[in-house]
C-alpha cells in the first residue's frame, strides 16, 4: 500500500510553507526594538537613485536643484507660481492707475491753462477800449460824427460763383429703387 503523507508536509519533507497565525504573531529575533519589523520593511520604498558600491553597501545618490532635494525644489516652485499669480493682478491694477493718474494730472494741467486763458479774454472783452476796436474792424461801425469811407479796389472782390452745372441726373437702376421700397417706411397717407 501507499504511504500516508501527514498532513502540511511536502513531498521533500521541508513542510508547509504556511505559517500559522500563531507563528506570525510571535516576533522574529532579527526584529530588535531599533529595526523595522518585517511589515514595515517590506512597505518601504527604495530611492529609484541607489546604487552599489565595490563594497556591497547600497549609497544614495539625490538630484538636487539649487541647493534643495527636488521634492523640495518642486514645492518651492508651486509656492512661487502662487505667489506670482497672487501678486499679478494687485500689481497690474497698480500700474494701470498709475498711468490713469498721470494722464488725469496732464489733462487737469490742460484745463488750468485753458482756464487762464479764458479769464484773460474775459477781461479783455470788459475793457472798453477793446470794444470799440472789434465794433470798428468786425461789424464795421463808427462813432457818432465820423464819416465812414468804403474803398473798393477793382479785382479784388469776391470771385464770381462757378455756374450751375445744366445736366440732369441718371435715374437709379431698379435694384435701387426696389432696396428703397424696402427699407424706407411707406408714407402715412388719408
Amino acid at each position: 500500500m501507499t504511504e500516508r503523507r501527514a498532513r502540511g508536509t511536502s513531498p521533500g519533507g521541508r513542510g508547509d510553507r504556511r505559517t500559522s497565525r500563531s507563528a506570525r504573531s510571535r516576533p522574529s529575533p532579527l526584529d530588535t526594538p531599533g529595526r523595522p519589523t518585517a511589515a514595515k520593511r517590506t512597505t518601504r520604498r527604495r530611492p529609484e537613485t541607489a546604487t552599489r558600491k565595490p563594497s556591497g553597501k547600497l549609497e544614495r545618490t539625490e538630484h538636487t536643484i539649487l541647493g534643495l532635494s527636488t521634492g523640495k525644489a518642486v514645492i518651492l516652485a508651486a509656492v512661487l507660481c502662487g505667489l506670482a499669480l497672487t501678486l499679478a493682478v494687485p500689481t497690474r491694477t497698480y500700474f494701470s492707475q498709475r498711468a490713469e493718474a498721470a494722464a488725469l494730472a496732464e489733462e487737469r494741467a490742460e484745463l488750468d491753462a485753458d482756464l487762464a486763458a479764458l479769464r484773460d479774454r474775459r477781461a479783455q472783452q470788459q475793457d472798453p477800449a477793446y470794444i470799440r476796436t472789434e465794433a470798428r474792424e468786425r461789424l464795421r461801425l463808427v462813432m457818432p460824427g465820423e464819416t465812414p469811407y468804403i474803398v473798393q479796389v477793382p479785382g479784388i472782390e469776391a470771385p464770381a460763383p462757378p455756374p450751375m452745372s445744366t445736366r440732369t441726373a441718371e435715374p437709379d437702376p431698379w435694384y435701387t429703387d426696389l432696396w428703397r421700397s424696402i427699407s424706407e417706411p411707406a408714407p402715412e397717407g388719408p
